[in-house]
């Protein structure tokens, strides 16, 4: 269980989202298809005809279910943003990596929601993993239709069972699920009645609110926290083995020994056998059943190696099973500067978010002989923003950082053009969501008032208790960028007589940290201002106390001021009214932000730098990067 909460903490980093244009009038989705493919029309990439030549694998017209979705131009990214074309088979996509143990690059690629819209922002949302959706007229009930002839990536049936199982078996089982999660209660939040399924058949089932959830269709669509099909749908012909209503315990006693579980502990060898869609990337997403355009065949520290699923769900209009890419092969590497170094050698075809503006002119100087082109995006949010924690044990931090006049302090010392310039080489805007203005004479002035006008020896501002005060800055050194802003921050604070100080952490230990209430304050992405649903990490995430005390419904942690509160509810409210009121909710969360200063927003409306190689086609030319990358499965190599 413990792997599964860091995975998903790692995950804030790569959230986004996309509105849904319903009204609540009851209205039907579309299935997402740009046309229809006649069985005999079928066709498969040769690795999978040589397979099926040697009856190992099924004809394709069998593999696919009744209705794929059909890709075209405007399917996965708007056409003013990718000029699509049909692709061809082969190839293996080269990506690079930092982390140890994983790859976000691959997660995006290969994550598949259950229901998706163009660009992940444009127009109504509509059916991907299941074929479409309809929502009653008070939006309380959401009925979806599941694709006919779906299969697991080992060829067994994808239908309302693996719904039935994933709500009753796994959602509801206290020891699977110990806290049923607040986006499947009625009022998205901890203290609102869980959702009731209904199976109608077998490709046909509803989910139930007791009041109105209208933006409960956007939270299975790759929103907040990149939620994927496996929330809801997992494959229980392969999971009921490690199931103690299916399985005997005895029966999972030596697998649960071989793994170091304690004896009975059958609950945890369930969790490591599910490979939910963060872990696609994994040893032991080897052999799990998959809905994703590529399954795990190899995994070491070194190397990953997703190879395409046979039974993958979407073709292109011309009838050929998506992906196009056979492989996708990511190579971990010890730094950003080593990704560097390999893209200007033509040795990656995808660089994910790892090409930063810093290197710019060196990528440009090594283009030709690289073989690569620039892709310039939109950042799906801000980078490095100071999140900071409202309930650390220090009694003086919390006195400070609490007075709503120092969180106006420490913004308003913020040299802004200089973030924007030299990290973001003009990239980027200063913050508009909350005030972006330089103004340090102003931010001594208010820290003048709040009683901290005693020094100390280098000129520091001493505590209100009179003793040496620091604010300690501590990062994970993701992106280049987050290094150099952290230090300009650090650099501002100090003009303004705060010692503050920058540590760099690596990540498990940063993510142990912060979990444990132990940090202060980090950079973080934590939202984009523009779109309603775009918060990725709230002001309550970075503060442990208060989180828990959203999280349980106040049963624990640690109740925050009304102000907080009241951010939250907004938030949360926004989830369940029609597009006309949510937008009044996201004015009065902006103003609530805009007034509280919860978090120090650095920059906003950031572009940045995806490298591709040069003869891959799809690949878009603006929009969010994030998206484009999520649309990976329609990538193709020219030659």
């Amino acid at each position: 269980m413990i792997r599964k909460l860091l995975a998903v903490l790692l995950a804030l980093c790569l959230v986004v989202g996309m509105a849904w244009a319903g009204g609540g009038k009851g209205e039907k989705s579309t299935t997402g298809t740009t046309g229809t493919t006649a069985v005999g029309a079928l066709k498969e990439a040769p690795m999978l005809t040589a397979l099926v030549n040697a009856g190992k694998l099924p004809p394709v017209d069998q593999r696919l279910p009744k209705d794929p979705l059909v890709v075209g131009p405007g399917t996965l990214m708007p056409t003013e943003d990718l000029k699509w074309e049909v692709g061809k088979y082969g190839g293996t996509e080269r990506m690079p990596r930092i982390w140890p143990t994983a790859d976000y690059g691959v997660f995006i690629q290969d994550n598949e929601p259950i229901l998706f819209g163009s660009g992940l922002t444009q127009g109504p949302l509509q059916g991907n993993v299941v074929k479409s959706f309809d929502v009653s007229a008070d939006q309380k009930v959401f009925t979806f239709h599941m694709r006919e002839g779906l299969k697991w990536s080992d060829g067994q049936p994808v239908t309302t069972d693996d719904i039935k199982f994933t709500y009753e078996d796994f959602l509801l089982n206290k020891d699977l699920t110990p806290i049923f999660p607040s986006w499947l209660r009625s009022g998205n939040v901890g203290t609102g009645e869980p959702v009731k399924l209904e199976v109608v058949d077998q490709f046909t089932f509803k989910y139930s609110f007791t009041e109105a959830f209208g933006g409960f269709p956007v939270l299975l669509a790759n929103t907040v926290g990149w939620r994927g099909y496996t929330e809801i749908l997992k494959p229980k012909h392969y999971l009921m083995k490690y199931h103690t209503k299916y399985t005997p315990l005895a029966n999972m006693a030596e697998e649960i020994k071989k793994n170091e579980f304690k004896e009975g502990e059958w609950w945890q060898l369930f969790n490591k056998k599910d490979a939910i869609n963060w872990e696609v990337f994994t040893e032991d997403a080897i052999g799990f059943p998959s809905l994703a355009p590529w399954i795990a065949k190899e995994v070491s520290q070194s190397t990953i190696i997703m190879e395409r699923n046979p039974y993958y769900f979407k073709v292109d209009t011309a009838g050929q099973q998506l992906p196009y890419i056979d492989t996708l092969r990511s190579d971990l590497l010890s730094d950003v500067k080593n990704v560097t170094m390999k893209i200007i050698a033509g040795e990656t075809d995808h660089s994910y978010e790892f090409a930063t503006m810093v290197e710019l002119p060196l990528y440009k100087e090594n283009q030709a002989k690289g073989n690569y082109n620039l892709n310039f995006y939109l950042m799906h949010r801000t980078e490095a923003d100071a999140m900071y924690n409202f309930t650390h044990v220090d009694p003086i931090w919390r006195q400070l950082i609490r007075d709503v006049r120092f969180r106006q302090a420490l913004n308003k010392a913020i040299k802004y053009d200089d973030i924007v310039e030299t990290v973001y080489f003009g990239f980027a805007k200063a913050p508009y969501s909350v005030p972006g203005k330089y103004d340090p004479e102003g931010a001594k002035k208010l820290l003048d008032q709040m009683g901290l006008t005693k020094l100390d020896g280098q000129g520091f501002r001493l505590g209100p208790d009179g003793k040496p005060f620091v604010i300690p800055i501590e990062i994970q050194a993701y992106f280049d960028t987050l290094p150099k802003v952290a230090e300009i921050v650090a650099e501002n604070w100090k003009a303004v007589g705060l010692n503050t100080t920058v540590k760099i952490n690596e990540g498990a230990l940063q993510n142990q940290r912060q979990s444990a209430n132990e940090v202060k304050v980090f950079l973080q992405w934590p939202f984009r201002a523009d779109v309603w649903w775009a918060v990725w990490i709230s002001p309550w995430d970075a503060s442990p106390l208060w989180q828990l005390w959203f999280n349980t419904g106040g049963k624990q942690g640690e109740e925050p001021p009304a102000e907080m509160k009241q951010a939250y509810d907004l938030l949360q409210r926004m989830y369940l009214v029609s597009p006309q009121d949510r937008d009044k909710l996201h004015a009065d969360f902006l103003k609530n932000v805009a007034t509280n200063m919860w978090w120090g927003i650095t920059a906003e409306d950031i572009q940045y730098l995806v490298i591709t190689a040069k003869n891959m086609g799809n690949v878009a030319t603006k929009g969010f990067g994030i998206a484009a990358q999520f649309a990976g499965e329609q990538f193709f190599f020219k030659n």
